[in-house]
C-alpha cells in the first residue's frame, strides 16, 4: 500500500497530541510516547520530541517538498502493527541528519516514520528489498 506523504497538520495552542510508537525506534526502547511540533513558520521543519525524556528530539519532515517522487510501500504487517483500517490516515515521515549546516542535511529514505493519523499511533518500518538511501541530500524543488 502505498502512504500519504503529505505534510503533518500543525497543532497550534493547548496541548499537544501523543504519537505513541507501537515499537520503540531502534536504539531508544525507553521512548515510546512522542510529540510534533514545528520547527520554521512555513510548516517544513518539524521537531519529534519524546515524552519520557525532554532532551530526546529528532528532526523530521515531509518528504513532499524534497523529495515529490518518494512513494514509499508500506507493507502489510507495518499495517498490521498500527493497526490502519485506511491507508489514507497514514503519515508518512523522515528522520533528518543535520551535522553542520543546512546545506549538508541529508534525510533517511530507507526507514522512514509512519503514523496512523486516525489513531495516532507510529512505527519507524525499514523499506526491506529497496535500495533507497539512508542519507539522502535535501534538494528543494
Amino acid at each position: 500500500m502505498n502512504a500519504d506523504t503529505a505534510a503533518p497538520v500543525d497543532t497550534t495552542g493547548g496541548e499537544l497530541p501523543a504519537i505513541e510508537f507501537v515499537c520503540p525506534m531502534p536504539g531508544f526502547a525507553n521512548n515510546r510516547r512522542f510529540v510534533l511540533v514545528r520547527v520554521d513558520e512555513d510548516g517544513v521543519l518539524y521537531s519529534l520530541r519524546s515524552l519520557e525524556n525532554p532532551d530526546l528530539r529528532f528532526l523530521v519532515i515531509s518528504p513532499n517538498p524534497f523529495f515529490p517522487g518518494y512513494e514509499p510501500e508500506i507493507d502489510d504487517e507495518t499495517l498490521a502493527m498500527l493497526g490502519a483500517g485506511e491507508t489514507s490516515n497514514l503519515l508518512v515521515l523522515l528522520i533528518v541528519t543535520a551535522p553542520g549546516s543546512i546545506t549538508d542535511a541529508t534525510a533517511n529514505l530507507m526507514a522512514p516514520i509512519v503514523v496512523d493519523t486516525a489513531t495516532r499511533r507510529a512505527v519507524q518500518t525499514v523499506l526491506s528489498g529497496s535500495d533507497l538511501p539512508v542519507r539522502a541530500p535535501l534538494v528543494s524543488v
